[in-house]
């Protein structure tokens, strides 16, 4: 067999593969490694929350849980940020080159939206954060671009998986990547909620209201009439609307409302004003103290609605309390009492319903814990607005649940008696008229607007005289009369709360928005009628006319056994010597007179002594209360006041000595004190010594008049009249 020999190849070295092009991917798998994507399943997932729970805030009742919700919504917007920025350049990098359809159109309009809704969420966490409020233009941004960014978040996907639900079906990797998708955004969603609800249980929720103690007393003598029986808060007529005791941290605690970025001004303005001393007036606790040996400690809440209602309402005004008073008490009536005022009736005697407020959750502690309270009520502040910014605060009625009272039967034993009363006494005055635009009620005068404020409430819309941009607020020091203990305590800004009520008293205040209703000058004027000439030897008459000018109620008001208005008259001759007074400071005593050495009597007539806005109570033996004791009063005595509008006066006449060098002159004051002095010596001993600070006198008004003397030749002449020796006539040889 013949073997054909087959020629040897040598092998060629193969040439390399070359690479193949690389095919785009098309729409289907890019649209599944989108629906694939951790991140873009992340940044849903917080999209939807930041939706959703936005939501829940915006429609859902104040709650512990919905103020967590608050902050995740911050927190997690903050966290947002960088990762949907990273997702949405990728996403626009992959899809803005293929042809334009409705769900791209969608998704810019998607981006554009969270874009704005972002935006503005960054700026109202600044202004939580760092500013006196959020801004309600940017809020409503907020809300309007959250809503619609999640409808279109929605529309968006549901539209991008219907486009591909065919090749879904067909692709079980696609079918997963959406599942994973939906299910990992849900779950993601749910979780947050839920531990929301876990934050929710475990944060700190102070109780603001408690239940009755067992002991707790109730006045015995009270339980004999039908409308104290039973209330732990008797014989005030204040009252919960629960009925319960409520705990004196929600009552105090008022520095809270002035901290940084809040309510700065007014709380400087509210601390050394009488609302706030209401409890720690010194003469108030000396007479709590001896009210509650005479009777039994329960029957101090008489006082306590109005005084001191923080203890009240924690139920500190009872026997297991030697103090009488509870932690806060200091503050009197804080910020937070009088702005949970709910109701109110015209009876007096503290007759208002009080519903403590839902407090946020750290709101009355201090450092990181307090900024995230502050943060809360600015960035959510719908709760913070309906507890404390009531209409109520606005009315004439609200003051008058205080500035009103009387004593009852129940408490003096005898029957009820009128007391103090400048809501009645306003009421009946011509400051008040069915015109709202001519009507001056007490906030008018005695809270006078603060124009240029930084508070983060200024600004009134409704209101007569005002509106939501005048950029004003209300002035908490409540300025009237009451300077002394200002000077005593030495509480903050105490100067300038002494300087505005000085500046009152003086009719030197004018307030510009009642510039053109309420006169300028004195509240309370003061004139001297008399003759122009006299002679040496004759008996001269002088009367002093005091006019109540623009004080809505009687002139002077409050507790007339202790509040002094009185005329000083004085008459000296061209050489300084004086001829004649009325009404001056005993030295010693400190106590007015009505001439030099003779301390006035209450009750004088208008002919002798000096005039004396005042009044004395009596208990039912007849017998002056001279110490303030309210709970025995039955009548009084000597009451002197002066009804808005009108005038009074008081009669004096002096003889000019033969020696008088003329012209004499006369100079009136019409003074003010505080306190009268034996009220103070008996009461308070040592107070003025022990300050250092003795009770002021500050004149309201003051007039002159000079008298000329008539020359000899003149007086000679006038003394050989026919009519010179006539009955009645002393005729001068």
């Amino acid at each position: 067999m013949t073997t054909i020999p087959v020629p040897e190849t040598v092998p060629q070295p193969r040439a390399a593969p070359q690479p193949r092009p690389e095919t785009p991917a098309t729409p289907a798998e890019l649209a599944q490694r989108g629906w694939a994507s951790p991140l873009a399943l992340s940044v849903t997932a917080l999209l939807v929350f930041q939706a959703l729970s936005g939501l829940w805030m915006y429609l859902a009742p104040f709650s512990l849980f919905s103020q967590i919700q608050v902050l995740a919504h911050a927190l997690l917007g903050l966290a947002v940020l960088i990762p949907y920025g990273i997702y949405q350049a990728r996403h626009f990098l992959v899809w803005y080159c293929q042809t334009f359809t409705a769900v791209m159109m969608l998704g810019y309009l998607l981006a554009g939206m969270t874009v704005v809704c972002m935006a503005s969420g960054l700026v109202l966490t600044w202004q939580a954060a760092f500013g006196p409020k959020i801004s309600p233009f940017w809020d409503t941004v907020h809300l309007v671009s959250g809503i619609v960014a999640l409808v279109l978040v929605l529309v968006h996907g549901g539209l991008a998986w219907a486009r591909r639900r065919v090749v879904i079906g067909r692709i079980p990797e696609f079918a997963r990547a959406v599942r994973r998708f939906v299910g990992g955004s849900a779950g993601l969603v749910a979780g947050g909620f839920a531990l929301a609800g876990v934050a929710a249980l475990v944060a700190p929720s102070p109780r603001a209201e408690m239940p009755i103690p067992e002991g707790y007393t109730l006045p015995s003598f009270m339980q004999k009439y039908e409308e104290y029986r039973g209330s732990p808060f008797a014989p005030s007529y204040a009252r919960t609307a629960s009925g319960n005791l409520v705990d004196p941290s929600v009552l105090g605690n008022s520095k809270s409302c002035g901290s940084t970025g809040c309510h700065e001004q007014i709380y400087a303005e509210w601390e050394p004003s009488a609302h706030r001393f209401s409890a720690m007036n010194p003469s108030f606790q000396a007479i709590q103290k001896n009210f509650a040996a005479d009777r039994e400690p329960a029957e101090t809440r008489y006082c306590a609605g109005c005084h001191d209602p923080i203890s009240l309402f924690a139920g500190a005004k009872d026997i297991h309390n030697l103090s009488l008073s509870a932690p806060g008490m200091q503050e009197g009536c804080s910020c937070v009492v009088c702005h949970s005022l709910d109701k109110v009736d015209q009876r007096g005697n503290a007759d208002y319903v009080l519903v403590p407020p839902r407090k946020y959750l750290w709101e009355s502690t201090e450092g990181w814990t307090k900024a995230v309270s502050d943060f809360l009520i600015r960035a959510y502040p719908r709760q913070h607005l309906a507890d404390y910014d009531r209409p109520l605060m606005r009315t004439p009625e609200f003051c008058g649940a205080c500035h009103k009272q009387f004593i009852p039967e129940a408490l003096n034993r005898f029957g009820m008696v009128p007391g103090q009363n400048q809501y009645d006494e306003w009421r009946s005055s011509h400051w008040n008229v069915d015109n709202p635009d001519e009507n001056l009620s007490c906030i008018d005068c005695h809270m006078r607007l603060v124009h240029d404020s930084t508070d983060p409430g200024r600004g009134e819309a409704g209101a007569i005289r005002r509106s939501a941009d005048d950029r004003a607020h209300r002035h908490h020091g409540t300025v009237a009369t009451n300077f002394f203990m200002p000077m005593v305590l030495k509480l903050p800004h105490w100067e300038e709360q002494v300087r505005l009520t000085e500046e009152w008293i003086r009719g030197q205040t004018v307030i510009p928005e009642i510039d053109p209703l309420w006169p300028r000058g004195p509240v309370a004027s003061i004139q001297i009628l008399g003759p122009d000439e006299a002679a040496p030897g004759e008996e001269v008459r002088l009367r002093v006319l005091v006019e109540n000018r623009k004080a809505g109620h009687k002139l002077t008001t409050g507790p007339l056994d202790f509040m002094r208005v009185w005329v000083q008259l004085r008459v000296s001759d061209a050489q300084g010597r004086v001829l004649a007074e009325w009404g001056a400071i005993d030295p010693k005593t400190r106590e007015i007179t009505d001439t030099p050495g003779r301390v006035h009597q209450v009750g004088n007539s208008r002919k002798e002594g000096t005039l004396v806005l005042e009044g004395l109570p009596i208990n039912e033996r007849g017998e002056p209360i001279r110490k303030h004791e309210l709970w025995m009063k039955a009548g009084g005595k000597g009451v002197r006041q002066i009804f808005p509008g009108y005038s009074d006066h008081q009669s004096h006449t002096f003889r000019v000595p033969e020696d008088a060098a003329g012209p004499l002159l006369v100079e009136a004051h019409l003074n003010y004190r505080r306190y009268r002095q034996e009220f103070l010596d008996l009461v308070l001993p040592t107070l003025e010594r022990d300050t250092g600070v003795y009770q002021p006198t500050v004149p309201q008004s003051s007039d002159r008049k000079q008298i000329a003397l008539k020359p000899p030749a003149a007086r000679v002449a006038q003394d050989s009249r026919p009519d010179a020796g006539r009955p009645g006539r002393k005729v001068h040889p």
